[in-house]
Formats: structure tokens, C-alpha cells, sequence
């Protein structure tokens, strides 16, 4: 299903603090962009039910709302030859997905009809059915296409230690 988000004309001071929360820069070959609340409300949203398992070893399945990451992907010019996509959370946690699982994923605002933002202390996240639970990625910070050397480790462009004690 896909929708589009509209936002609300009544600014409070919290939506300041949600500004800041949703602030993704998607770099590019030779460009970047930072993309806010207002960027993000002209993109369409899909809805995808996934189900992740988080390290500690709950799962939990919900429909999530957000942005098709290929439609952010093309606000910026990316390698032809990409592989992978790097997405870092604002804690520093980073993942590096095959390009086939990353444009199948979302950058999610919202599960369960819920903004995330409301109920936890991120505002984003990244997930897909073809993205395993240690790399979805919370509080999405910064999207990078890549172009990987065949003998290159994605691992190696990385950083899984736990993230944000607060993100849970």
C-alpha cells in the first residue's frame, strides 16, 4: 500500500526535536543531500509487514511505513557499478547490505500506524524482508551507495558493536 504522509500546520517545539531526529544525508558519487521532515514528506510511503529478531533473540512483526530506499537513492547521482549501500545511525552503528536486499528495504517513520518518534527515541529505521535483524539500523544518520572491489569484505565498512543503549 502506498500513501503519502502529510504533515501537520501546528508546529510545537517537539517537532523541533523531531527535526533533528529525521535528518539523513544521502551521499552520492559526487554530490550529497540532507534530506528533513519536509524533504521526507514529498516522497511517497509503502507499508511492508517484517518481522525482525533482534539480538537478544525477540522477534517482533509489525507494518512498517516509510520510504522506499531506491527513492532516496535518486536524489543523488550513485555509482553505476554500485554493490552495496552503507547506512550508519546517528550512534555510529553501521551496516553494509548487498544492493539487492538494500533496495528492497525502507527508511521507516512509522510501525503500526505509530511515528516511531512518539514511542522511542529514534525517529527513523532501516529494515526490509531481505535484511537481516542485526542490520536494521535505527536512527538512520547516513545512506551510501558503494561500488565494492569483488575481493572487498562488506564487514569491513561496518561498526555493529550494540547501538544506543536508549534505542532498546
Amino acid at each position: 500500500m502506498t500513501h503519502n504522509v502529510t504533515s501537520d500546520a501546528d508546529s510545537t517545539s517537539d517537532d523541533a526535536a523531531d527535526a533533528d531526529a529525521l535528518a539523513i544525508e544521502i551521499v552520492g558519487d559526487d554530490d550529497q543531500v540532507t534530506l528533513g521532515p519536509q524533504d521526507f514528506e514529498t516522497f511517497p510511503t509503502t507499508d511492508r509487514e517484517c518481522t525482525i529478531e533482534c539480538a537478544s533473540g525477540t522477534r517482533t512483526t509489525g507494518t512498517w511505513t516509510g520510504v522506499v530506499l531506491a527513492d532516496l537513492l535518486d536524489r543523488v547521482e550513485t555509482p553505476p557499478e554500485t554493490t552495496h549501500v552503507r547506512v550508519t545511525s546517528t550512534d555510529g552503528y553501521a551496516v553494509c547490505v548487498d544492493i539487492v536486499a538494500a533496495l528492497d528495504a525502507i527508511v521507516a517513520v512509522a510501525r503500526n500506524g505509530e511515528p516511531l518518534a512518539e514511542h522511542k527515541p529514534y525517529a527513523t529505521r532501516f529494515l526490509g524482508g531481505k535484511i537481516d535483524g542485526a542490520r536494521t539500523v535505527k536512527g538512520v544518520a547516513e545512506i551510501e551507495p558503494l561500488a565494492l572491489e569483488p575481493n572487498a569484505d562488506p564487514s569491513d565498512l561496518e561498526s555493529m558493536s550494540l547501538d544506543d543503549a536508549s534505542y532498546g
